[in-house]
């Protein structure tokens, strides 16, 4: 039976933060849903929302955490707007055209990489009009929905799920419009998406789709980016807090790229600028999900810094929740870290006989990965190194499989660059099929950008990886290259519009990802961000990494690399000082973007790249360490440089410290950890440092000085047990620093002695 729209619809969530390793069965029972006539209960502890459904609409009324209110006011629970197609039709794609569309270059700006483009001026004119548009939310949801059934299930161990349902015969017959959410035993979190049901005859188009609206109080308004906001993209994690960080939500959207809206306001849902969904007869669109993660305690002065309950929940319970419920987990014999990359001063003038000397270098001083970037493979007639195909150069690469033999026979893996570009001289502009490629067309460097949006060309784009796995042996890929951000509305592709092609292109590359590592599970899988969206692109987000193993961070960087387009040479006229000034900078802006992300598990984000190229002995021992340190803020991921201008000590030095890493990996699992509560945020003048410590409060320490501060002070570690027992090594200095219980380590009872841009990773045992 239908409940009348006046019917009231309460939905109260209550999730609190718990740290904890397991549940009493009390505890558990706090985990449920209640449903009677007029109100749905979802309990999961201590936090408390409720949704309501009135004359006012349906409304988010409370959001309390440990008692208090975060909202001011009431908000909508869900908005969005519906538009009719006339005439009633199918929205119909553009045919072939040889017009470009975009027209891509490369360039730089400050030491990364950029692109100039050219775009054609918008004039494509469908066989729609978009007519009969409606906003819904507040009284509008109510008056063109009713509230039809509901449904509670539990998809998975420890997670309930509650379906609530509306129909609606106003925009077409029997429109359903779905809100799931789902809460997570010992979790403090509500989970949520909608789905759509077009089950009328009505072609519609669904836009200015918002999830979430929190109208929050002044109290806790404080926003904290745990994921950046870059190029005007939103970020994809929001902490909204008091001012002293002790209570709040983190406000997550696993939307991806610039599909996103993420803001400051509270508002949560699709860019409204790059996002919209067709619905025609009989199809679905189901949303992306959005979460809400609560957190409350102290937070307090240690002897460094401010330890905030957000900072304590982000690097424990979040983390801990984002591992096992929504990240895509990494198996752990597909470790590839630290990974050499032959980008930076090879380019992409790359052959066998250069590689195999790189590959000796690389192996010698302990990269576990050699990846073959631009420069490997034939492009074609015309094709310039944008280009991608399975087939290597012939000249360059006359045996590619044994060139790959090789690399793995001085044990490390195997990887190769591959880009979403195709030869338009070899390419199929048939009209009695859908073509491989984007419309209208973006070219760059001889090829044509192929389309997610067409199954067709995305079985294209995994079956070439798959091949180049069972061919040459890579099992590490690095996906590239910038094309999604421009559209596609090829008729016979999916995308009915431009605005749509967006979000599907999108998904369409995400699915090929879950298909190559269904076929090819040993593969590690790296999208950039230049693929993501643009160059340079965004940030990394949760929603990549549900389907990749790594993501390589924007922006490109090449600090102290000298002319990073060619190896050193007797033409390179540079300051050497200068360059290893450019180098500590690049490793200090590695640590910043890193941080920048601590809302997402660090050893899954690549940061290119530090620079193993030597000029006149720019690449002293304190800038390896330098780099060492800092790009174990996450994991080794990403070097890059000429690696023939190493000399003898560099190399030592580099094998010594990857050896290092290596061990502490295998005995602590470090690369997994990150704690940076209670201590200071990275800087590059005075004393900064951070976690890599397990469980039991084991693994390293990483500590450094910048160009400032005193030449010794204590170090607090807040991380370990209190009344546990620790020894205590500094690696670099080859110096027992002694034996302390938890609680002093706690209080800043060890004291560390460096030099100006001096390092040391401490180990914790």
């Amino acid at each position: 039976m239908r409940i009348s729209k006046n019917t009231l619809l309460a939905l109260v969530v209550v999730s609190f933060l718990c740290l904890g390793s397991c549940l009493s069965k009390k505890e558990s029972n706090r985990w449920f849903f209640k449903v009677s006539d007029n109100e749905i209960i979802i309990n999961a502890g201590l936090l408390q929302q409720k949704i309501g459904i009135s004359d006012k609409g349906l409304q988010i009324s409370e959001n309390v955490v440990k008692g208090e209110n975060l909202l001011k006011t009431c908000s909508d629970e869900i908005s969005f707007s519906i538009h009719k197609a006339s005439p009633n039709i199918k929205p119909e794609g553009i045919r072939y055209s040889s017009e470009s569309g975009v027209e891509q270059s490369n360039a730089e700006q400050n030491q990364t990489d950029a692109l100039s483009v050219k775009k054609a001026k918008e004039g494509i004119a469908g066989n729609v009009q978009w007519v009969d548009s409606m906003h819904i939310a507040g009284k509008t949801f109510v008056d063109v929905f009713a509230f039809e059934s509901h449904k509670i299930s539990s998809p998975k161990q420890g997670v309930k799920r509650l379906v609530v349902k509306f129909v609606s015969n106003k925009i077409t017959e029997d429109f359903l419009f779905e809100i799931n959410y789902e809460i997570y035993e010992g979790h403090p979190v509500i989970r949520k998406w909608v789905e759509f049901k077009n089950q009328g005859n009505q072609w519609i188009k669904i836009s200015d789709l918002t999830l979430k609206q929190l109208n929050l109080g002044a109290s806790f308004s404080q926003a904290t980016l745990l994921t950046p906001a870059v190029r005007e993209i939103d970020p994809s994690i929001i902490a909204f807090s008091d001012a002293a960080k002790s209570m709040g939500v983190i406000s997550v959207s696993e939307i991806p790229s610039k599909t996103r809206h993420l803001s400051a306001d509270g508002s949560s849902g699709y860019n409204p600028g790059y996002f919209e969904w067709v619905l025609g007869p009989g199809e679905t669109f189901e949303s992306e999900p959005v979460f809400e993660y609560a957190f409350s305690g102290e937070s307090y002065e240690t002897v460094s810094a401010k330890s905030t309950a957000l900072d304590r929940c982000v690097e424990s319970g979040f983390a801990s929740f984002m591992d096992k419920h929504i990240v895509m987990p990494v198996a752990e014999n597909k470790n590839v870290a630290p990974v050499f990359c032959t980008w930076t001063n090879y380019n992409s003038n790359i052959n066998d006989k250069n590689m195999r000397e790189a590959a000796d270098i690389a192996s010698e001083i302990g990269f576990e990965c050699f990846q073959l970037d631009a420069g490997w493979s034939d492009t074609g007639p015309r094709g310039g190194w944008a280009v991608s195909t399975t087939n290597p150069k012939a000249e360059e690469f006359p045996d590619m499989k044994g060139l790959s033999s090789y690399i793995q026979s001085k044990n490390m893996k195997t990887g190769m660059w591959y880009s979403v570009f195709i030869n338009e001289q070899e390419t199929d502009i048939s009209a009695s099929e859908p073509g491989l490629f984007s419309l209208p067309l973006i070219r760059r460097a001889g090829g044509l950008g192929l389309s997610f949006c067409c199954e067709k060309s995305r079985k294209k784009y995994v079956d070439e990886i798959v091949y180049l796995n069972k061919t040459f042996g890579a099992t590490y890929f690095k996906q590239d290259l910038s094309n999604i951000c421009y559209g596609d509305i090829a008729r016979a592709h999916e995308s009915r519009t431009k605005k749509e092609s967006y979000l599907r292109g999108l998904r369409g590359l995400l699915a090929t990802q879950d298909e190559i590592l269904r076929q090819s599970p040993e593969t590690w899988l790296q999208l950039s961000h230049e693929i993501y969206w643009e160059t340079p692109g965004p940030a990394a987000d949760i929603a990549v990494l549900k389907h990749v193993d790594s993501y390589h961070a924007s922006p490109n960087e090449y600090w102290g690399a000298g002319n990073r387009k060619i190896l050193v040479d007797n033409t390179w006229n540079f300051d050497a000082d200068s360059l290893k000034q450019q180098l500590r900078l690049g490793a200090f802006r590695a640590r910043k973007i890193m941080y920048n992300h601590r809302g997402l598990p660090l050893e899954r984000i690549e940061v290119f790249g530090a620079a193993t190229t030597n000029f006149k002995g720019s690449l002293s021992s304190d800038v390896i360490d330098r780099q060492i340190c800092s790009w174990l803020m996450g994991a080794p991921l990403s070097y890059s440089g000429d690696l023939t201008s190493l000399t003898a000590e560099n190399k030592e030095q580099y094998r010594s410290r990857f050896a290092m890493l290596k061990r502490l990996n295998q005995q602590y699992d470090i690369y997994s950890h990150f704690q940076y509560s209670g201590v200071p945020a990275p800087t590059d003048e005075e004393w900064h440092w951070w976690g890599k410590l397990n469980d039991e409060g084991c693994g390293a320490v990483i500590v450094l000085r910048g160009s400032s501060g005193a030449d010794s002070r204590s170090i607090n570690i807040p991380w370990v047990q209190t009344g546990k027992n620790y020894k205590l090594k500094a690696l670099f200095a080859q110096k027992d620093l002694g034996e302390y219980t938890g609680q002093q380590l706690q209080d800043g009872q060890l004291n560390l002695s460096l030099n100006k841009f001096g390092q040391e990773i401490i180990e914790v045992y």
